[in-house]
């Protein structure tokens, strides 16, 4: 949240004020009017001046020497973790380590060595996967920057019945992403799927088609085509629309039947 008072407008670089911790950085987008910031959201503190922008750029190469410092310190104590970031807040009194880990980490005699080395207030960071692909970003498998990286900054929850409900196959070499994680755009398409696949019978129903009655092998929901095994052994594919269910046999998605 920026004051009025500051008249500062989208591309100016300013002094923050997040979790207590000066911080720089530039204005990206400005939301409306008010005065009440929410809960956890920086605060503009000023215009960046001249001295403040000499200190960022400082601070750029002040990171990659704790970088260094810090992967020398894991590799020294043998730490099971990955060093993902290192920064420094603008005043240089506080330096945040992110990293992963498949498991807890004892870190309490790397943050002495490094409070030390820096003196600055050290403080350890652990994320996921997905938060690490969104820090170091890169290119994804439809040859666009990684959505992380550029604008999701909320992970929900994607799990493997979305794939299967997709008609994708199930290779972990396709299905997940740079994170190792399954694609975050199997959730994005998850409901447009979701509206295809009203009114389609499920596998294994029994239907009445043109050319007489079956039980359903396969559905693809792009096309809205139905597989249908006959009762005279053959195989064969039909419209949605020319497919009746037969009995009291539910729909895909537990929708009623036509």
């Amino acid at each position: 949240m920026a004051p009025r008072e500051l008249a500062i407008g989208i591309g100016d670089a300013c002094v923050v004020e997040a979790d207590h911790v000066m911080e720089y950085g530039h204005i990206v987008s400005i939301d409306g009017e008010t005065q009440t910031a929410p809960e956890g959201m920086p605060r503009v503190l000023r215009r960046a001046t001249m001295q403040d922008q000499t200190m960022a750029g400082e601070n750029q190469l002040f990171s990659k020497t704790a970088l260094r410092l810090c992967q020398e310190k894991i590799n020294e104590h043998q730490l099971d973790m990955r060093l993902v970031r290192v920064h420094y807040s603008l005043d240089r009194s506080h330096l945040t380590v992110t990293f992963t880990a498949d498991e807890r980490v004892d870190f309490r005699q790397l943050i002495h060595d490094l409070a030390a080395e820096t003196h600055a207030r050290v403080e350890m960071r652990q994320i996921g996967a997905r938060d690490e692909a969104a820090i170091c970003g890169g290119l994804a498998s439809c040859g666009r920057v990684l959505c992380c990286a550029v604008w999701l900054r909320e992970f929900d929850n994607i799990h493997i019945r979305m794939a299967k409900s997709q008609g994708l196959s199930l290779n972990p070499v396709t299905l997940n992403g740079m994170c190792g994680r399954l694609k975050c755009c199997l959730r994005y398409e998850q409901a447009c799927y979701q509206d295809l696949a009203r009114g389609l019978p499920c596998e294994g129903s029994r239907v009445r088609c043109p050319e007489g009655e079956g039980c359903v092998q396969e559905t693809r929901i792009l096309g809205r085509k139905v597989k249908v095994s006959l009762d005279d052994q053959r195989v064969m594919e039909f419209d949605a629309q020319d497919v009746f269910v037969l009995g009291n046999q539910p729909l895909n998605k537990d929708n009623t039947q036509p």
